[in-house]
């Protein structure tokens, strides 16, 4: 394995010390060394910042605080262009609950080896505390994932989405899809990131790159279940996923989704149901006109009309 590639680690924090440091100590094992650590602070209003000035300053870690909370979307935009213009080659991208394994950049990087450098992202496998696959990380398998099927002896499949939790991707591919989109604020922009790459290279599962999402149960976020002092956040869910399928030329499988949802609750929410109804239609119509830019890393050139 070429341990020459440099690689940046960005992690995204927003209050969850306890869980960042148990973080930062997995990242500091990692048996594939030649990578720093990037803590970006989403202005975390926590002892965060306090208790992470021994690590910066003993060079365990880079710190960066944001200087406002710009959610998980705006704060991988801040990490990836961070490290980008630090002038690092490779991006390893994680929440502040992901813990991986001691081999997981590792295998990572021998992937990148296998595959010669000729895909778009990497994503490890995730799972939770009791070993079962993470659901709400679960990765896509792509369609035609029996083209790159020799691959499997290697660990490798592919695949058309994943999260960024253990989201590994290169410089040439930031500077041709941009960043991630930070208006998103939470929820879709690693699907909206996963999807842009796809245009350019496939996206692979890397199974033995492992990590753990130690989030406390392992359930999909869903309006339908979802604590009811939780649902407010729903309006970008349902705002960021009408752009994807804008995106994609979808809108009509939107609307499919949506009246599914709008059943789905009438039928099996147990609380609030007109509340959820009203959160679901809130995000519907931001979405309709929901337009933010893609940012680039590098100048782009116009198009000569």
């Amino acid at each position: 394995m070429n341990t020459d590639k440099k690689v940046a680690i960005v992690v995204v924090t927003y209050n969850r010390l306890k869980l960042l440091l148990q973080a930062i100590d997995a990242l500091l094992k990692q048996t594939y060394t030649n990578a720093d650590i990037l803590i970006i602070n989403n202005a975390s209003t926590d002892e965060t910042e306090e208790t992470l000035k021994p690590y910066a300053q003993r060079g365990d870690i880079l710190y960066f605080n944001t200087g406002e909370n710009l959610g998980g979307a705006g704060g991988f935009n801040f990490g990836l262009r961070t490290a980008y213009e630090q002038g690092y080659d490779y991006y390893w991208m994680m929440d502040d609950d992901s813990i991986p394994t001691p081999t997981a950049l590792a295998e990572m990087m021998k992937a990148d080896e296998a595959l010669k450098g000729q895909y778009s992202y990497l994503a490890s496998y995730v799972f939770w505390k009791d070993g079962s696959p993470c659901k709400m990380n679960a990765p896509r398998i792509a369609d035609d994932w029996i083209n790159d099927a020799a691959l499997a002896e290697k660990g490798v499949m592919r695949i058309q989405k994943s999260t960024f939790v253990g989201f590994f991707t290169k410089k040439d591919i930031v500077e041709k899809v941009g960043l991630p989109i930070k208006e998103f604020f939470i929820w879709s922009d690693d699907t909206n990131y996963c999807w842009r790459c796809n245009e350019v290279a496939p996206g692979y599962l890397v199974v033995d790159s492992k990590v753990e999402h130690r989030i406390v149960s392992n359930v999909n976020a869903d309006i339908i279940t979802d604590d009811t002092d939780r649902l407010a956040r729903y309006v970008y869910a349902f705002r960021n996923r009408y752009y994807n399928y804008r995106m994609v030329g979808s809108a009509k499988n939107y609307k499919i989704y949506v009246f599914k949802k709008f059943m789905k609750i009438l039928t099996k929410s147990k609380n609030q149901k007109w509340k959820r109804i009203r959160v679901m239609m809130k995000g519907v119509r931001a979405g309709k006109h929901f337009n933010p830019p893609i940012e680039y890393v590098t100048k782009r050139e116009k198009v000569k009309s």
